[in-house]
């Protein structure tokens, strides 16, 4: 079952910290945690691992979508000194439409490790006339579920059991995170079709609007996280 945070939990874990004057690059302040696995000028995608007792230091994300890996019990310590403890579970999706200045330390006994998608140019990314009949969540909502959406971006999991496929769909400008690969069959409207080996931890980009549809021809499950702009 998909997890999301309730309001309250978000708040505690991005909450807005008011203006800032100049960026604290989190790859740059602390680059033994955060780890850059693609970046242009639309999105910068990063994996952050926290060791038991390991902190970062204060840094800047902009409007970011975040998946927990592997959860924990983390510290969040905002400029003003005010500091809130909350433990995360692995599989918690959340999404943050401010950006948030912070400093995180992991205060519990494991290794945390997050999926951070974060969206330089949301609000002034080109829109595509997409037909919202073949939104991906509405031609096969049994594959595709929404965990966040507002008027700029849409937040959805993909997950596709082995032997299963989607209905053909669009995506707009997206970028994936692949949580479990495997092997899939894709089928353009034309008729034409690709197989790919996806590997689990692929981060995927499209600038264009797709129209497709996907079959897990692998014998194990594929899960995706997907950030498509509207």
């Amino acid at each position: 079952m998909l997890k999301y945070f309730s309001p309250v939990l978000v708040l505690i874990f991005i909450s807005c910290s008011g203006s800032k004057p100049e960026m604290l690059l989190p790859e740059k302040v602390s680059p033994e945690i955060y780890d850059v696995l693609l970046e242009n000028e639309i999105v910068k995608v990063m994996k952050v691992s926290f060791a038991p007792g390991q902190e970062d230091n204060m840094h800047d994300h902009y409007p970011f979508t975040a998946y927990l890996l592997d959860g924990g019990k983390a510290q969040v310590i905002m400029p003003d000194g005010k500091v809130n403890e909350r433990e995360f579970p692995s599989g918690f999706i959340a999404h943050n439409g401010n950006g948030v200045r912070h400093k995180v330390k992991n205060i519990g006994s494991n290794d945390i490790n997050i999926i951070l998608i974060e969206h330089k140019k949301i609000g002034s990314i080109p829109s595509f006339d997409n037909d919202v009949n073949l939104s991906a969540h509405a031609v096969s909502p049994d594959i595709y579920e929404i965990v966040h959406e507002d008027e700029l971006i849409k937040v959805y999991t993909a997950t596709f059991p082995a032997g299963s496929n989607d209905n053909l769909h669009e995506h707009g400008m997206n970028t994936a995170y692949v949580i479990t690969g495997g092997k899939v069959e894709i089928t353009g409207p034309d008729g034409s079709v690709n197989e790919r080996n996806i590997p689990d931890g692929a981060v995927l980009y499209s600038d264009k609007m797709v129209r497709h549809q996907v079959k897990n021809i692998g014998e194990t499950d594929i899960k995706v996280l997907l950030a498509e702009y509207k």
